[in-house]
């Protein structure tokens, strides 16, 4: 059974939604997103990402992950802007998102069954097969820039987004419009020409990619090319002219560690030999695993000995 909701019940939980501290909370209808990630898998541009081959048909309809799915609420939380200089990408110095994001969800997602009774629920952020940012777009949040980033005018593409899939029929947002018009700052900052203009990304070009997701001894060239950076890459995020002001701070949800921000390769060294795990283990630096980390550092190192 589907319940249909009103305009002043989706208000209501867009209100919760930013009390609770997301920067953004837009509503979609459930119906499914046309298919981008296929053609991208089947053109071999996910690199040794196998795990997005898995489940295909999953990731375009919410209601192979809830039955009955109406609804996708989206949010987006906010965190600070970089310059791209820095050792450590700038969503990865806070806390792990997935856990933060997830339990104000699952708390705002209570409230609703209780204003709904009988509704059925299903937070996802980032870990279930759902094109996220297809839905986040067609809920408003914004658009998806050339960058393959979700782009906002008050925020830029300094956001992290998850979604509350809901078996009830909210009264959906209207879509933003594409913004980029004819701008390629993020195509002309790639340090390693991963995006080809046309809003496609090649991830075996990306050092997002070879710095977090690689397992392994790196090539020696993507090795070089990853110069000062040990986790990640924002080139393509900071050169974009959106926010035209500073980006919001950090969303209540995420829990910031600013040192990470400033840390030098020599200091991240320390605290993954130290302990990575008691240190860095609840933060996105897990994803590259200690040897991963160590790895980028040894070559940020060899890049710029005098760092």
């Amino acid at each position: 059974m589907t319940f249909t909701v009103d305009i002043a019940l989706r208000e209501r939980v867009r209100a919760r939604l930013l009390e609770r501290g997301f920067a953004q909370a837009g509503f979609a209808d459930a119906t499914p997103v046309s298919d981008h990630v296929g053609p991208w898998v089947a053109a071999g541009r996910h690199a040794g990402m196998q795990w997005i081959e898995r489940e295909p048909e999953r990731r375009n309809d919410p209601t192979t992950l809830l039955p009955g799915a109406a609804s996708v609420i989206c949010v987006a939380a906010s965190y600070p802007a970089q310059d791209g200089s820095q050792a450590v990408a700038a969503y990865a110095c806070a806390e792990d998102y997935h856990h933060d994001l997830r339990a104000a969800l699952e708390e705002v997602a209570a409230e609703l069954r209780a204003w709904v009774p009988g509704a059925g629920t299903r937070v996802c952020v980032d870990s279930a097969p759902l094109s996220e940012r297809a839905f986040a777009a067609r809920a408003g949040l914004g658009w998806i820039g050339r960058n393959t980033m979700l782009l906002n005018e008050r925020l830029g593409p300094w956001m992290l987004l998850a979604e509350i899939l809901v078996d009830a029929h909210f009264p959906p947002d209207a879509p933003a419009a594409f913004r980029c018009g004819s701008c390629t700052a993020c195509v002309d900052a790639c340090p390693t020409d991963a995006l080809d203009g046309k809003g496609q990304l090649d991830a075996g070009r990306c050092l997002s990619y070879w710095s977090i997701e690689h397992r392994g001894e790196l090539p020696e060239a993507w090795g070089a090319a990853l110069g000062h950076r040990a986790f990640g890459c924002d080139d393509c995020l900071a050169a974009c002219p959106f926010p035209a002001q500073e980006a919001a701070p950090s969303s209540p949800p995420l829990r910031p560690r600013p040192e990470l921000a400033a840390a030098t390769p020599a200091r991240l060294r320390e605290l993954a030999e130290a302990s990575f795990k008691r240190h860095l283990g609840s933060t996105p630096l897990e994803r590259a695993r200690k040897g991963g980390l160590l790895r980028n550092l040894s070559w940020v190192e060899r890049n710029s000995p005098a760092r």
